[in-house]
């Protein structure tokens, strides 16, 4: 097991197994990290590299999910880890690099967190700007916002026909008992 950094490696699976999860999911008791969450952790810890590839990292996860599912610790069909599988998934990734799991313990808490590098942002904001300038639209699009810019929404895009039994083009309607 490791036994290492403990405090650290709690501190890490916290905010990596909280990454990118609603408050309602982040407030639920039993906190476990998913695949995906594992593999940005490792690199942004410098675990992955040329050698140990995420397909190496994805195997020894199948490989500690199969033996924490046939041992009978966690439910058949369960992808995510506690921490005390996640530290079996360490000792994993140590044996599998041939180094200690101590060593990838803090490469894991030098992290600090999950990172935001990298992330997808708009290529060209005057496009999309220009592309969503609601005072440029014309014919039924413009009818879909107010003056404002704001959305309609359904009364906006959809004419809803008047059920009551008149005829549609009749002009004279609530008129005939009034002769």
């Amino acid at each position: 097991m490791a036994s290492g950094g403990n405090g650290d490696l709690k501190e890490a699976f916290d905010k990596y197994s909280k990454f990118g999860k609603t408050e309602a999911q982040v407030k639920e008791k039993d906190l476990r990290i998913e695949s995906k969450n594992i593999q940005k952790m490792m690199k942004d810890g410098g675990v992955v590299d040329s050698k140990y590839t995420t397909q190496l990292l994805d195997n020894d996860i199948a490989r500690v999910l199969g033996k924490l599912t046939t041992g009978g610790t966690y439910a058949k069909g369960v992808k995510t880890f506690e921490l005390q599988g996640f530290k079996q998934l360490i000792d994993q990734v140590a044996d599998s690099k041939k180094t200690s799991s101590d060593q990838i313990i803090s490469q894991i808490s030098s992290t600090g967190g999950p990172s935001l590098a990298n992330v997808t942002t708009t290529a060209n904001k005057n496009i999309t700007g220009r592309m969503t300038d609601t005072s440029h639209y014309t014919g039924s699009h413009k009818e879909r916002f107010d003056s404002e810019g704001h959305g309609k929404g359904k009364e906006g895009r959809a004419d809803e026909a008047k059920n009551t039994g008149y005829v549609g083009n009749y002009k004279g309607q609530g008129t005939y008992d009034k002769k």
